[in-house]
């Protein structure tokens, strides 16, 4: 296998650990989860609305992103 094949697994593993291992999320009081998926390698994207609303706001974070303002928490394995 030449270099190229190494870091074209390497990258495909670490994008499968990534969808394998979500982060758990504590969500402020009023908001819900309408849907999260992998984007990339260490990225999340999240999708939330308020309770009741129609209009859903995205929210990426990376494996560095402990909080946000508002009270939100993510939690990585």
């Amino acid at each position: 296998m030449g270099f190229l094949d190494i870091l074209a697994a390497g990258y495909l593993a670490k994008r499968a650990q990534n969808k394998l291992n979500p982060p758990f999320v504590t969500i402020p009081a009023g908001y819900e989860i309408v849907g999260m998926k992998p984007k990339g390698i260490n990225e999340y994207e999240i999708r939330y609305r308020k309770i009741g609303s129609s209009y859903t706001e995205l929210m990426i974070i990376g494996r560095n992103t402990r909080s946000r303002s508002g009270g939100w928490e993510f939690h990585w394995n």
